[in-house]
């Protein structure tokens, strides 16, 4: 899509000659010989392109509004426009001079509303001094403002500072099938490729504009067309946008190792042909060095985490890492290791964390407090999914309204991909109830597992059959493909 983007100010803003005609200017210029008027004739009758008008001063709003409001009663504008206005404070920014949001927004949906919103953020970027990025709360703040909005919504964002702050952005992004994001770059931003493949590679493509300028725009387009080559994935992202399974469907999503019946290195061995997910049992034990590690456990020893991401992390198929924690300890040492990885740019496929926890309801003796576990990972490394489960001896009676909701007041205060780990054979005692996991959040998941070598097929059918008949998104199967085509025969 091409856009013709243009400042809108209004005539003489803030002196003894202030009128209220929109002009095309960009502040400081407060004159203009190209009315708003004007620009928007020339446009409608030479162009098909897409407009996106950026509001300087929120006085030149309502009057530009009106122009279009009259302009579309005798022309038909069928074409995108887009009505910018940096409406909230943003990174390095030491005076705040957004445009009043909330006056903002109430002119467009009493003037014109039939518009796609543009909000951003004010920015300021030197290569010569430290910057900062957008942070959680400031991409919050945003989303408590537009979520009430009927439009789409598209967010400028200062292209260079997006990849540091993506945990947030993904979050922001999950909120609503109307949000996208509008990458742009400052005349002596130093976007990178990179950067752009990052970003794509994290993201739905429409979710994602770009407003770059050549050559990085152009290098962009021919590498990201490139196959196959190497993905940089955010390891707190959803499934969906790594795997692309068929239908945006969690069942075609293959897991690995789930049944430990191999040993890991044969594990291992399918990512010279497969992709899926690679479900790995933590603990601790001594190293040569006789210091104390993470290994993933398997019959014969434990190998090391380091060595078994490494191996993941080697081959081009898409494949990510379950690690399941099998002790306490073993939690901080493990993400400290991710933590590393990250650090030096080595960490680029989807990590889940889990532990089965003791909270509320739940507590149970011998398994880790469940604000220990959360606190643990948003301290040492939060750029993960966060997968809890309830302790089994607490599941006699299948997953009740009492464990449900407790587990949902555990994990409110979540920005996460957070996705509930659910075993098939209590979820066909009582399964109901967990259907009000996917409904308090578009960043909650559910994830259901089952073993051959813990139970029969028949066991944990009823509860596959009933959550997949009640719906088929925002859900994962951690099963053997045996037993995935199973449940396809059957349901």
């Amino acid at each position: 899509m091409m856009v013709l983007e243009a400042d809108v100010n209004l005539e003489g803003l803030n002196t003894p000659n202030e009128t209220d005609k929109p002009i095309m200017a960009h502040p400081p210029a407060i004159y203009s010989d190209n009315s708003f008027q004007e620009w928007l004739d020339t446009v409608l009758n030479s162009s098909s392109r897409g407009i996106k008008l950026d509001f300087k001063s929120i006085k030149a709003v309502g009057p530009s509004l009106d122009i279009l409001l009259k302009k579309s009663s005798e022309v038909k504008i069928n074409r995108p426009l887009w009505l910018n206005a940096d409406i909230l404070m943003g990174p390095n920014v030491p005076i705040n001079t957004a445009v009043n949001a909330s006056l903002f927004l109430s002119l467009i949906q009493e003037k014109y509303p039939n518009c796609t919103l543009s909000p951003g953020w004010t920015t300021l970027y030197s290569s010569w001094f430290p910057n900062k990025t957008y942070t959680q709360k400031m991409i919050q703040e945003m989303h408590s403002i537009v979520r009430t909005q009927p439009q789409r919504v598209t967010f400028p964002v200062r292209a260079v500072m997006v990849r540091l702050a993506w945990p947030h952005f993904s979050w922001l992004l999950a909120q609503s099938e109307r949000y996208s994001l509008t990458l742009w770059q400052g005349k002596t931003d130093p976007i990178t490729v990179e950067d752009l493949l990052f970003i794509r590679d994290n993201s739905q493509a429409e979710q994602i504009y770009y407003d770059i300028y050549d050559p990085v725009l152009s290098q962009f387009k021919e590498a990201a067309l490139k196959s196959p080559r190497k993905r940089f994935y955010y390891p707190g992202g959803n499934l969906l946008d790594y795997f692309h399974p068929t239908d945006a469907d969690g069942l075609w999503i293959e897991w690995h190792g789930i049944d430990h019946d191999k040993n890991m290195l044969e594990t291992f061995s399918v990512l010279k042909d497969e992709s899926g997910m690679i479900a790995l049992d933590i603990a601790l034990q001594n190293s040569t060095r006789g210091n104390l590690i993470p290994v993933a456990l398997y019959p014969s020893a434990g190998l090391p985490l380091q060595q078994c991401l490494d191996t993941v992390f080697r081959h081009l198929n898409p494949c990510g890492v379950y690690l399941n924690i099998t002790e306490p300890r073993a939690l901080p040492p493990t993400l400290e290791l991710l933590s590393t990885l990250y650090t030096q740019n080595l960490l680029w496929n989807p990590v889940w964390i889990s532990m089965a926890v003791s909270f509320g309801s739940f507590k149970t003796p011998g398994y880790i407090q469940g604000e220990e576990f959360l606190t643990a990972i948003n301290t040492i490394f939060p750029y993960v999914t966060i997968a809890p489960a309830w302790p089994r001896e607490v599941l006699r009676a299948g997953y009740t309204d009492p464990l449900v909701e407790d587990m949902l007041t555990l994990c409110k205060d979540l920005w996460q991909q957070v996705s509930f780990q659910l075993e098939a054979a209590p979820l066909s005692r009582s399964w109901l109830a967990t259907t009000k996991l996917l409904e308090v959040s578009p960043n909650y998941t559910i994830t259901v597992y089952h073993g051959y070598l813990e139970s029969s097929y028949c066991d944990g059918f009823p509860g596959l059959r009933s959550l997949r008949t009640h719906t088929q998104k925002r859900v994962y199967y951690k099963i053997s493909r045996q037993c995935r085509n199973a449940l396809v025969v059957d349901v």
